[in-house]
């Protein structure tokens, strides 16, 4: 029996707002060829039953962004292209092209693989628990969230999810917040701003000559050791010409 390429890994309330959203893991037949993160299993959490383009114009991608100020409705500085996989994923959501996963398959999914959590959409918006049958026999993962911050999230989840990711910040003042918080953090910056303590360079960007790719460097996978460098990257993506230090400081 032919593997399927991808997956439902959660089809339930959004644990940011509520709203009802899909997660759905890709790459699980066939190797991913995204030059920046290598062969990783790929995890899209999106609003249900809404098309990406429309519910980014609408502001109902708040159910799995949260307020994360580089969506649409915000800045428009987000580097995920809608049109591409996120699209992808939700038409064949729509033909009824991905099964549903058990318990089972989510270890099976992650073994022996690297999972990247949240290609688009934020991981917090998902039970942790999630997550952790997801990675349990991973070889490692990466991560990020802009929630680390959000008073209103469960303790439980926030704490659990924190472990597994980066806190992403957009300032030095951010990064500081972070740290302090006992998180290391991913950070975006402009192109020639100084390092700050304890921060390394993304060692998958272009600015590091993508010497690495994120399943080679697995760096950005927690909090857990929050002892260990911070990573900081030049903005990149669509959204790049809009972003300043000013505006998202604001």
């Amino acid at each position: 029996m032919t593997k399927a390429n991808g997956s439902i890994l959660y089809r339930g309330p959004s644990m940011l707002d509520g709203q009802p959203i899909v997660v759905v893991a890709t790459g699980l037949a066939h190797k991913s060829h995204n030059p920046k993160t290598g062969d990783m299993v790929q995890t899209y959490i999106m609003p249900d039953r809404i098309r990406p383009l429309d519910a980014s114009r609408t502001g109902q991608d708040a159910s799995v962004c949260g307020d994360c100020k580089h969506r649409p409705a915000n800045l428009g500085t987000c580097y995920v292209t809608l049109v591409h996989g996120p699209n992808a994923v939700h038409r064949t959501l729509q033909h009824d092209g991905y099964r549903y996963a058990s318990w089972a398959d989510l270890e099976s999914f992650g073994e022996n693989r690297y999972v990247r959590l949240g290609t688009w959409g934020d991981p917090m918006a998902v039970p942790v628990a999630v997550w952790r049958a997801l990675l349990a026999k991973s070889l490692g993962h990466t991560g990020y969230t802009h929630q680390w911050a959000n008073p209103t999230i469960d303790r439980a989840q926030h704490a659990g999810i924190c472990d597994l990711v980066m806190a992403s910040v957009d300032t030095p003042a951010e990064a500081r917040d972070a740290r302090a918080a006992g998180y290391r953090y991913f950070r975006v910056r402009q192109a020639g701003d100084t390092l700050l303590d304890n921060e390394i360079i993304c060692p998958a960007s272009s600015e590091a000559n993508y010497r690495r790719t994120c399943q080679t460097c697995n760096a950005c996978n927690g909090s857990v050791r929050s002892s260990r460098a911070s990573i900081a990257i030049n903005v990149h993506g669509n959204g790049a010409k809009k972003f300043s230090l000013r505006e998202v400081s604001a």
